[in-house]
């Protein structure tokens, strides 16, 4: 039996599905949560976490650590960054949604090692994680 209800839950159901995952998709890099990303930057001192956000965002409150880097900013002075090419970068926001597309900006410009952190700074505060 097809209900009109049936079908239109479960449209809804793929659109909110499709909607969270769609940035996983569109990047094309690993999304990692955020408890992971703190323990790995702390055994690993090259790795680099870069914020995304707007330098008042970042102003207000930033995770430790981070360095403000506008998108389109990611692709100037290329040849001054290929020294970090091979570097695990991790790229935040308020919630992941522009640091999936800085990522995949990131890995388009032949970035190799680049995640995003799951649920961004939301995530990171939700988990007592440092902040500035």
């Amino acid at each position: 039996m097809d209900s009109p209800l049936v079908t239109a839950i479960i449209v809804i159901a793929i659109a909110f599905i499709s909607f969270r995952m769609l940035p996983r998709l569109l990047a094309g890099v690993p999304f990692v949560d955020a408890e992971a990303v703190f323990a790995r930057m702390k055994d690993d001192e090259n790795a680099v976490l870069i914020d995304v956000r707007t330098p008042e965002e970042y102003k207000a409150e930033h995770a430790l650590d981070s360095v403000n880097v506008q998108p389109y900013e990611l692709g100037e002075n290329i040849e001054e960054k290929r020294q970090f090419l091979d570097h695990k970068i991790y790229v935040i926001c308020l919630s992941s949604q522009r640091a999936a597309m800085a990522a995949k900006q990131l890995k388009g410009l032949g970035f190799t090692n680049v995640s995003v952190v799951k649920g961004g700074l939301n995530a990171w505060k939700k988990y007592k994680l440092p902040t500035a």
